[in-house]
């Protein structure tokens, strides 16, 4: 959780103006859908977590079928 806090800080906080109570509420969920869906992570081969990851080889150098 403390990663995730740190990232929507680091990310969208330090790098958005809020305009007002609606936007302060809105921006976060759509930061949160965009961490999800979109956002690649070193943990999962550069997937998002809720896209499958990257096919892996078994043998170093062979792409994978």
């Amino acid at each position: 959780m403390e990663r995730w806090v740190q990232s929507c800080r680091r990310e969208l906080l330090d790098r958005c103006l809020v305009e007002n109570e609606c936007h302060l509420r809105h921006a976060p969920r759509k930061y949160e859908h965009f961490y999800n869906q979109h956002r690649a992570h070193q943990a999962l081969n550069q997937a998002a977590p809720l896209r499958p990851a990257p096919l892996r080889s078994s043998i170093p150098g062979e792409s994978p079928t």
